[in-house]
Protein backbone atom coordinates (compact mmCIF):
# COMPACT_ATOMS: atom_id res chain seq x y z
CA UNK A 1 0.00 0.00 0.00
CA UNK A 2 1.34 3.34 -0.96
CA UNK A 3 1.47 6.63 0.59
CA UNK A 4 1.06 8.85 -2.09
CA UNK A 5 -1.11 11.72 0.47
CA UNK A 6 -4.60 11.07 0.73
CA UNK A 7 -8.06 12.80 0.04
CA UNK A 8 -10.68 13.19 2.21
CA UNK A 9 -13.88 11.37 2.04
CA UNK A 10 -16.06 14.42 2.33
CA UNK A 11 -14.44 17.91 2.39
CA UNK A 12 -14.84 20.40 4.89
CA UNK A 13 -16.91 23.66 3.78
CA UNK A 14 -15.63 26.81 4.26
CA UNK A 15 -18.92 28.64 4.15
CA UNK A 16 -20.86 27.61 7.52
CA UNK A 17 -23.40 29.99 6.16
CA UNK A 18 -27.03 28.92 7.94
CA UNK A 19 -29.43 30.24 4.81
CA UNK A 20 -33.07 29.35 3.90
CA UNK A 21 -31.49 27.51 1.13
CA UNK A 22 -29.90 24.91 3.45
CA UNK A 23 -32.88 24.27 5.24
CA UNK A 24 -35.04 23.73 2.23
CA UNK A 25 -32.43 20.84 1.01
CA UNK A 26 -33.26 18.97 3.77
CA UNK A 27 -36.77 19.54 4.09
CA UNK A 28 -37.80 19.16 0.35
CA UNK A 29 -36.30 15.65 0.07
CA UNK A 30 -37.27 14.54 3.79
CA UNK A 31 -41.12 15.70 2.31
CA UNK A 32 -40.61 13.61 -0.64
CA UNK A 33 -39.07 10.35 0.90
CA UNK A 34 -42.15 10.66 3.08
CA UNK A 35 -44.46 10.79 0.33
CA UNK A 36 -42.59 8.19 -1.45
CA UNK A 37 -43.36 6.40 1.63
CA UNK A 38 -46.81 6.49 1.33
CA UNK A 39 -47.01 5.86 -1.98
CA UNK A 40 -45.35 2.01 -1.15
CA UNK A 41 -48.21 2.22 1.80
CA UNK A 42 -50.90 2.84 -0.12
CA UNK A 43 -50.37 1.10 -3.38
CA UNK A 44 -51.75 -2.07 -2.05
CA UNK A 45 -54.94 -0.62 -1.76
CA UNK A 46 -55.36 0.27 -5.04
CA UNK A 47 -55.22 -3.10 -7.22
CA UNK A 48 -55.57 -1.14 -10.43
CA UNK A 49 -53.15 1.38 -9.77
CA UNK A 50 -50.44 -0.93 -7.30
CA UNK A 51 -47.56 -0.98 -10.09
CA UNK A 52 -47.77 2.60 -10.98
CA UNK A 53 -48.38 3.92 -7.12
CA UNK A 54 -45.27 1.63 -6.05
CA UNK A 55 -42.57 2.85 -8.76
CA UNK A 56 -44.18 6.01 -7.95
CA UNK A 57 -42.95 5.53 -4.53
CA UNK A 58 -39.75 3.86 -5.74
CA UNK A 59 -38.96 7.45 -8.35
CA UNK A 60 -39.90 9.56 -5.18
CA UNK A 61 -37.62 8.03 -2.60
CA UNK A 62 -35.13 8.19 -4.98
CA UNK A 63 -35.54 11.85 -6.49
CA UNK A 64 -34.89 12.71 -1.91
CA UNK A 65 -31.90 10.87 -2.22
CA UNK A 66 -31.04 12.52 -5.31
CA UNK A 67 -31.21 15.84 -4.32
CA UNK A 68 -28.72 16.51 -1.36
CA UNK A 69 -26.17 13.88 -2.48
CA UNK A 70 -26.01 15.35 -6.33
CA UNK A 71 -28.28 18.05 -7.42
CA UNK A 72 -27.49 20.56 -4.32
CA UNK A 73 -23.76 20.31 -4.73
CA UNK A 74 -23.74 20.28 -8.26
CA UNK A 75 -25.74 23.63 -7.68
CA UNK A 76 -23.36 25.10 -4.93
CA UNK A 77 -20.34 24.18 -7.15
CA UNK A 78 -21.43 26.21 -10.36
CA UNK A 79 -21.59 29.43 -8.07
Amino acid sequence: MSQHGSQPLIQHREDETKSPGRAISFVFPMILFLGGLALFTIAFNYPDWTGWLFVGGILLVALAFAIPTTIVPALEDRE
